[in-house]
């Protein structure tokens, strides 16, 4: 990883000068086995051939709950202190593997989650979409690891397909920030009475595929194309350069840099698979 990260630092210099300007290539589509992981109770329900359960298509638009009441209320409590510190930490369960001790962040526009629950989650060993790139905080800019959480539970909240940054440990407080990317799905009221976090699920809207907005969508394309493209741009520079006192040291940042676009370009093929899987119009998957 030191190796990776000092190559990464080459990038943050260079990549204002390949910031992408093209659409990104045509995209292979995953198959429905790799999607089944991020397919929602709901969307099962649906498979399963109840005909009052039919998928929607994308000029069809599902019905919001009829009655409010049925709708779930969950409690799930908290650690309110880290140090002399406030917090709300709450437990949160990942890919169905590991439980770990999360941080609320309203700041926070997705997911965080630290290197030591990283290694812990086993993504440093998986190949499946980990993409070097920088994380912006207060104390500046540092580099991260970008890839995708396929499962996050909270008590009995749960949401699928999460994009995640991988950062250096800050804290052994907790192991990560959960940010507005999954709370947004529910509303929130955290009980410091009591010291509990209540998440109320909202009604179905009819215009949130897979549980996520036109802004998500478009965000999360526009972000993934981008990332790839800046890659494959930065590959292409380095054939116009020249190392006469280190060939070799050149030959490896290529391979390097190869990885990379190959990283960037699986984490873009899974955000596409898994809109087609949700029927997310065409318009909202523009790059």
């Amino acid at each position: 990883m030191k190796k990776a990260f000092f190559y990464l630092l080459i990038l943050l210099i260079l990549l204002p000068v390949f910031l992408p300007r093209a659409g990104a290539d045509a995209v292979p589509a995953f198959s429905d086995q790799d999607l089944e992981k991020y397919r929602k109770p709901s969307d099962m329900r649906k498979a399963s051939g109840d005909p009052d359960s039919t998928p929607s298509t994308s000029k069809e638009k599902p019905a919001a709950r009829e009655n409010h009441d049925t709708l779930r209320k969950f409690e799930v409590p908290y650690t309110a202190f880290e140090g002399t510190s406030r917090r709300v930490i709450i437990p949160v369960r990942l890919n169905n593997a590991v439980t770990a001790k999360m941080a609320l962040d309203t700041g926070s526009p997705g997911m965080v989650i630290f290197d030591s629950l990283a290694g812990r989650l086993g993504i440093f060993e998986k190949d499946d979409g980990r993409l070097l790139t920088s994380a912006a905080g207060i104390g500046g800019t540092t580099p991260a690891v970008f890839t995708i959480i396929d499962t996050v539970e909270v008590g009995r909240a749960e949401d699928r397909f999460i994009p995640t940054v991988v950062t250096k440990s800050l804290t052994n407080a907790f192991d990560g920030l959960i940010g507005m990317d999954f709370m947004a799905n529910y509303a929130l009221k955290i009980d410091t009475a009591r010291r509990m976090v209540v998440f109320e699920e909202t009604p179905n809207m009819a215009n949130m595929p897979g549980g996520h907005d036109e802004l998500w969508w478009r965000s999360n394309f526009r972000n993934f194309a981008a990332t790839r493209t800046a890659w494959k741009q930065f590959r292409e520079s380095l054939n116009r350069i020249t190392m006469e006192n280190d060939p070799k040291k050149l030959e490896e940042i290529k391979r390097f840099a190869d990885r990379q676009y190959q990283e960037a370009d699986k984490l873009f093929t899974k955000l596409n698979s898994y809109a087609i899987s949700h029927s997310v119009p065409m318009q909202w998957r523009e790059y």
